[in-house]
């Protein structure tokens, strides 16, 4: 079988020029051949030999020669009718084939959707939790430092809690924290005007808990304010903050997460202030420490619903469920019943 003429251009490999031409495949058996025509000469020379291009869009095909020439083929839905006639396939055929399926395309893309939520939900998770474990405690101790000094430059002021009230709730914190982990040694608290973001409690990554003095008026009672105290602590056991951090950088996640290569961290201090006053932790993160939290209150006597009671007065102060000390998930309700709700 011989299949008709289709337009092309012949470029010989050693001009410029190109020659208009016209090519045809023969197929007999297994054994194929291609025949170029020009100007009155024909050449043929075995299909196998021939390197056949992808097709890119619209592009045409480009067909390398064994001699070192190529032919540019004009007429491609003639070409690849001639293929698939002559039962002869290219690399890409596959390809273009669902790609001239609609459903095909859909399936596709529906595909890569939800690849990429599963990846987002679950696989950025496990692979910060991997790369933490590569961040030395110099880094974290550097990041939170760092991100301390901005904030004292930019949001908060000097506390106005006195001397022998900070003692006060230092020994409540070192009581905590004592025995946690092996790096509770580094924990400590520092107090400071809250400024724009008020009531509010931080946990930075190095074992820094900053309590604001709004949040500390708010409380009614210093039950209330251990809840709180062991909730920050719940995060720092678990290195909330850092993992936290590492997943708004995907390109640190990626790079620690897999190669273990911790020179990128220290890019973190730049975003670490904005994340960690302004993006909320996620669900399980929360789930972690409100349960650390309540576990802690509940071997040391102390109501876990005395911590409810502060969030749910907290979240009528801010409107809602919403900012600051609350601006996490599950929300207000789910975290207030796990709590066991007001006392």
């Amino acid at each position: 079988m011989t299949t008709s003429a289709i337009r092309a251009r012949l470029y010989d490999g050693r001009t410029s020029g190109a020659l208009d031409a016209t090519l045809a495949i023969a197929a007999s058996g297994h054994f194929a051949s291609l025949t170029i025509h020009t100007a009155g000469t024909d050449t043929s020379v075995p299909f196998t030999a021939v390197h056949v291009g992808e097709r890119v869009g619209e592009t045409h095909r480009i067909l390398q020669l064994p001699d070192g020439g190529s032919l540019e083929v004009i007429d491609d839905a003639a070409f690849d009718a001639a293929l698939e006639a002559a039962g002869l396939r290219t690399a890409e055929a596959p390809i273009r084939r669902l790609e001239s399926r609609w459903r095909y395309a859909l399936v596709a893309v529906v595909t890569t959707l939800l690849g990429s939520a599963g990846f987002l939900k679950f696989g950025v998770p496990a692979l910060a939790a991997r790369a933490v474990r590569f961040v030395p405690p110099s880094v974290d101790s550097f990041i939170a430092t760092d991100t301390l000094r901005v904030l004292d430059r930019t949001t908060f002021h000097p506390t106005t809690l006195t001397t022998a009230r900070q003692a006060q709730l230092r020994g409540i914190f070192t009581g905590i924290a004592a025995g946690v982990s092996g790096s509770d040694t580094h924990f400590r608290l520092e107090f400071r005007d809250g400024g724009s973001i008020g009531a509010n409690a931080l946990a930075l990554p190095s074992g820094i808990v900053v309590l604001t003095d709004e949040l500390e008026q708010l409380a009614k009672n210093d039950d209330e304010l251990r809840g709180v105290l062991a909730h920050e602590v719940g995060h720092l056991v678990n290195r909330h903050a850092m993992r936290m951090l590492v997943q708004a950088s995907a390109t640190t996640l990626l790079i620690v997460g897999v190669f273990g290569d911790v020179s990128g961290v220290s890019s973190l201090a730049a975003v670490a202030p904005t994340v960690l006053v302004t993006a909320a932790y996620s669900r399980d993160f929360e789930r972690e420490a409100d349960a650390f939290a309540a576990r802690w209150m509940g071997q040391h006597q102390v109501d876990p619903r005395r911590l409810a009671a502060l969030l749910e007065r907290l979240a009528e102060r801010q409107g809602g469920d919403q900012g600051g000390f609350l601006a996490s998930h599950p929300g207000l309700q789910e975290r207030l019943q796990a709590l066991g709700g007001n006392p």
